[in-house]
């Protein structure tokens, strides 16, 4: 006789039946096999997700934390100097800024000629200060650009075992050399997006200008608002992976290949990059606190205490977003044409 043990009952399909040694007893259960996990579902993506976030921190951080601590010490001399030069001082004693700051101003109001003599100084100094925020602006695209392509590369090489077959000094150099292509991604995204905004706010624009009466304008505004939103949008979601391609390189500016990648996977891609960012957000929300502290301790504090909450804010950033679309692009492209993305 078959030793004690639960069988297949023969009574019943896709059951299991205790033997007792002797006889079959009354004691059953279901029969069921272990779900097969969909490689590409929510949770596999989330997990490859943080163990990329994770490797990147470890692998790069440092550098990616470097760029943007570079860039923040920049921006800040340049505040510095702008906000304590003598107009800037006269700007900043005729608002009375530092007293907005540190809490002691209370009801401050300008007459008319220090409004104009506020304009006019606020006029000079922008005007000043063009070429230095040309600088800034191409320095900034620049670090933003080689931070996404460090963490993007490094991200990219997570689960095959080989993220440490390449130096720190070889991944910097090879993101420095994607920079221009990332940037033009970024340029390329940024049009894109203004013209398919301008495009459906134009009967907008046309109605003011034609003075075609207040019922007529608020229609026209409600709607082109609205087709703004589901256009702007779609466009922002089905090109978002361009910057990340780009940073891996062999698609240009990877533009018509995120497009081609998101086809058929919309509210996939919305769901991920929303909690990518949810949890990004999430993480540099404390920092928050640490800027109201400075805020309340002058302006020197104050803006020491925002630039490196910016900083900061700018890592964590990266070291989330970018990993989590790496992971992303794989995904969709190992899936391309077997139908939507698993939740």
């Amino acid at each position: 006789m078959p030793p004690p043990g639960w069988y297949p009952d023969p009574e019943s399909a896709w059951t299991w039946r205790w033997w007792d040694g002797s006889r079959w007893s009354e004691l059953r259960a279901p029969q069921t096999l272990p779900p097969e996990r969909n490689p590409y579902s929510f949770s596999a993506w989330f997990e490859q997700s943080v163990e990329a976030s994770k490797r990147v921190i470890v692998r790069v951080g440092l550098v990616v934390l470097a760029i943007w601590g570079v860039s923040a010490v920049l921006v800040g001399v340049f505040a510095f100097s702008v906000f304590n030069s003598g107009k800037g001082r006269e700007l900043r004693r005729l608002i009375q800024f530092d007293r907005i700051v540190d809490g002691s101003a209370t009801n401050v109001r300008l007459t008319d000629a220090e409004w104009e003599r506020a304009v006019d100084l606020l006029g000079d100094i922008a005007r000043a200060a063009v070429p230095w925020i040309v600088v800034l602006f191409v320095v900034l695209i620049v670090a933003s650009t080689w931070a996404t392509a460090l963490a993007a590369r490094v991200a990219d090489r997570v689960g095959s075992g080989t993220v440490e077959d390449v130096s720190r000094p070889d991944d910097s150099a090879d993101a420095i050399r994607r920079v221009p292509a990332v940037a033009g991604a970024l340029l390329a995204f940024s049009l894109i997006g203004l013209g398919v905004m301008a495009l459906t706010l134009l009967p907008l624009f046309v109605a003011v200008a034609a003075d075609a009466g207040g019922g007529a304008i608020a229609v026209t505004g409600i709607f082109g608002f609205a087709a703004a939103l589901v256009s702007g949008s779609l466009v922002f979601v089905r090109l978002s992976l361009a910057m990340v391609l780009a940073s891996l390189g062999g698609w240009g500016l990877g533009l018509r290949r995120s497009w081609q990648l998101t086809e058929g996977h919309f509210w996939g891609v919305v769901g991920r990059l929303l909690v990518a960012v949810s949890i990004a957000s999430a993480a540099s929300f404390p920092l928050s606190v640490v800027n109201s502290i400075g805020f309340s301790l002058g302006f020197t504090t104050w803006m020491v205490s925002l630039l490196v909450v910016q900083t900061i804010g700018n890592v964590v950033t990266t070291v989330v977003t970018v990993p989590a679309q790496v992971v992303l692009v794989r995904h969709l492209t190992e899936r391309q044409g077997r139908g939507p993305l698993a939740s």
